[in-house]
């Protein structure tokens, strides 16, 4: 009977255009998450937290994509209930419910891992003290809602098996009504997300490459948030007597909520790989301020910096000097020609351990 419905694909146009969108963004992602782990280890940088929860966004988001796969050959996903049943009999009717419930908890532990993936890159890379206990307060508020939409899906039902056979005896609570409290709370907080750097970014003085990436990654957040508001009037359109047919459009705007995210988390971290493959310096600039700068290149030394109880290494490039009036005069003089020699000593206020450096001169 399931090989009935998978011969069935041809006339099923919903299913298709559901496979071939996911594909395509898996791709795109899977390709995002390579080109941002290539760019840690360019910079000889070893992986983050943030790393490791977009690699666990992207392995769910895998089996996430098994499940659709099985939704839709299987189980007729995008095919009228009536057909399904006649083609595949009653029973694939139950077994694309017990697929479904799988693969909405598979979808909120993604969009969980996405967001704390996000708000954990914000830590390392924005130091300012309003901005950091935000996003402490978002990562819990994340966090919490992850924990309490897997529960509140999981045991919506009691028993939880009355979710794919409705004919057993128990409760279930209204399922429209969590699915809409889940998503007006997710976009809620995607909103707070995008919003977090704003203060920061605005005083950034950025090269034109960089602010057009920086544009595109607010534009893919944008989109973001607009799917996840459209999959509540999505939601009022699902209908039980034709479950298969309904729950199409909504799966299939459900898949580019954390697929995107997974694209634009690896943005940022990706232009060492870029370069890389181009040949070309295409996001750096002399213009750009010091706090811009997020990578590590061989023309650049580390500064360490106590602030509080808190450790921070940010990369300060020693070729880009911006040259005071007196300076540019000398500089003029001397034909362009600067040579720049810094003799540096480190110590710790810890246990008073100093380390000296031989003086560095570079051309």
């Amino acid at each position: 009977m399931s090989g009935a419905l998978l011969h069935s694909l041809s006339h099923n146009w919903l299913g298709k255009a559901d496979i071939a969108v996911q594909s395509a963004l898996l791709a795109g992602g899977v390709i995002a998450v390579a080109l941002r782990l290539w760019s840690r280890r360019l910079l000889g940088v070893s992986l983050q937290g943030n790393d490791w929860l977009i690699l666990a966004a992207l392995t769910v988001m895998l089996g996430r994509y098994v499940v659709e796969l099985l939704l839709v050959l299987l189980c007729g996903l995008g095919l009228h209930t009536e057909n399904v049943i006649a083609i595949g009999g009653s029973d694939a009717v139950v077994r694309f419910k017990k697929i479904t419930f799988a693969g909405d908890l598979l979808w909120i532990i993604a969009v969980g891992l996405v967001q704390l993936s996000i708000l954990h890159f914000y830590l390392r890379q924005f130091q300012h003290r309003i901005i950091v206990w935000c996003t402490y307060i978002t990562m819990t508020l994340c966090a919490c809602l992850c924990v309490g939409s897997l529960f509140a899906t999981a045991f919506i039902c009691t028993p939880s098996k009355k979710i794919w056979l409705s004919e057993l005896d128990g409760h279930c609570s209204n399922p429209k009504t969590l699915r809409l409290a889940t998503t007006i709370s997710e976009g809620i907080l995607e909103s707070f997300i995008l919003c977090l750097p704003l203060p920061t970014l605005i005083h950034l003085r950025l090269s034109g490459t960089k602010k057009a990436a920086t544009t595109l990654i607010y534009l893919l957040g944008l989109i973001i948030i607009t799917i996840t508001l459209i999959r509540i009037k999505a939601d009022s359109y699902l209908n039980e007597d034709d479950i298969t047919y309904t729950s199409a459009r909504k799966s299939l705007l459900s898949c580019l909520v954390p697929l995107l995210g997974i694209i634009v988390a690896c943005l940022p971290i990706m232009p060492p790989s870029i370069q890389t493959i181009s040949g070309r310096h295409v996001f750096s600039s002399p213009t750009d301020d010091a706090a811009a700068y997020g990578y590590r290149h061989s023309g650049y030394y580390k500064t360490t910096v106590l602030s509080g109880a808190q450790m921070e290494e940010p990369e300060i490039p020693l070729v880009s000097v911006r040259h005071p009036p007196m300076a540019k005069k000398l500089s003029e003089w001397c034909q362009g020609q600067i040579k720049i020699t810094s003799d540096w000593e480190i110590h710790s206020t810890r246990n008073s351990a100093r380390m000296d450096k031989d003086s560095i001169r570079r051309a």
